[in-house]
């Protein structure tokens, strides 16, 4: 008989604050706010540590509503370059335990781990030995989650926040999730979900009573996703993951994106985001030696509708400023007033190799920084060169 497909979702529990309290030991058990830039007055809180949390204080949020809320809160600038390389050993770490593994943002990862129960024991062992090693090597918490596909092992592991586990087979997933919120399942924002409360749907449970031919007439492709997953007793295919394999390959495209836990609204919240998102990209490209001169950015709003925009520009960079000045500009062309945002990215695609020529003497400059930095903080590990201010506004 065939095993039934078992998935594993890990999330790293408040990463970018754990990760600082794991460098500096001071900050463990403290309220800790990481925010966009260094300025504590004039920026968003990019993540809170679970003491934060426990006040109210969440990522999205101005720093100065959340100071107000707890004068006392630690606070440190953003550091993408660390969580980057923490992020990528994490990733290292997993491929022993899976060769099929997809990174889906700096913090979550996706096993396939069918199967492997009897090399490990159990899925429970196997679960437990990851986040055991994870906590020894990396002085940080992740909740796990398995199930039959993406979105049960995401909404297990949620379930389990902080520092937890769930295994979820498929037969009991209905009896789980009975009671289950609507707000709590990914990919149901604050839009969709007022719209199906409108229509007495409340829970997961409510989300059974309705037909197929209901949900699509009203919400079109995205309805019949929600019948599929009000049902998982209907074998329905995971949608394709994108497995890393063992050999790595030249990447299509490089990309960093990031779901908030709450809405933001103005242009100087978005810009911060962006700022940090486009940091990380271009580490990401210089660690590969590549240029590219492609940029596409995208605003996702609460209703899982999305707002892109995309440029060809005449030169190849790497450069994270430039960068960050192109999706900017590409932001300008779009219409984002009264846009309520809940997730956005910046990729980068058209490759080739880096050349490192440059006309401009400002340019050269530019190069020469950014090798230093990445450099040293290749060497040392330690991360502790990068831009002051992660979020200024260039």
């Amino acid at each position: 008989m065939k095993n039934e497909p078992k998935i594993l979702h890990i999330d790293m529990d408040a990463f970018f604050a754990s990760v600082e309290q794991a460098y500096n030991p001071r900050l463990k058990g403290k309220p800790l706010i990481v925010g966009g830039r260094a300025d504590k007055q004039r920026t968003v809180v990019c993540a809170a540590s679970y003491e934060a949390k426990a006040l109210g204080i969440d990522s999205g949020m101005s720093t100065q509503q959340a100071l107000r809320i707890c004068p006392n809160a630690e606070f440190v600038s953003a550091d993408s370059a660390k969580y980057l390389y923490v992020s990528d050993q994490i990733a290292e770490m997993l491929k022993n335990y899976s060769p099929q593994i997809e990174q889906a943002s700096i913090d979550e990862f996706y096993l396939d781990i069918t199967g492997l129960d009897k090399m490990f024991g159990s899925y429970f062992d196997l679960g437990m030995r990851i986040k055991q090693e994870i906590k020894k090597k990396f002085s940080i918490t992740g909740s796990v989650g398995i199930s039959v596909n993406r979105l049960m092992s995401k909404i297990a592991s949620k379930l389990k926040k902080p520092d937890g586990m769930m295994i979820m087979p498929r037969a009991d997933i209905i009896s789980v999730l009975k009671d289950l919120p609507i707000q709590k399942i990914p990919g149901i924002g604050a839009s969709l979900s007022a719209k199906l409360q409108d229509l007495s749907i409340f829970s997961f449970s409510d989300m059974r009573k309705f037909s197929a031919d209901f949900y699509q007439q009203r919400f079109g492709k995205i309805g019949l996703w929600m019948y599929a997953l009000a049902h998982p007793e209907i074998v329905v295919a995971d949608e394709e993951i994108d497995w890393v394999d063992q050999k790595p390959k030249d990447p299509k495209s490089i990309g960093h994106s990031y779901t908030l836990n709450q809405n933001i609204y103005t242009r100087g919240e978005i810009e911060a985001w962006m700022q940090l998102l486009a940091e990380m990209v271009g580490f990401r490209l210089r660690r590969h030696n590549l240029e590219a001169n492609t940029v596409h950015i995208y605003l996702r709003k609460p209703d899982m509708k999305s707002i892109s925009g995309e440029k060809n520009f005449k030169e190849y960079n790497n450069d994270s400023k430039q960068i960050f000045k192109r999706a900017l500009f590409l932001l300008d062309k779009l219409n984002t007033k009264n846009v309520e945002v809940r997730a956005l990215g910046i990729s980068v695609k058209n490759f080739m190799p880096a050349t490192n020529n440059f006309l401009l003497a400002d340019a050269q400059k530019r190069y020469q920084i950014c090798n230093a930095q990445d450099a040293i903080n290749k060497r040392f590990g330690d991360w502790t060169v990068y831009p002051a201010s992660i979020c200024s506004i260039v």
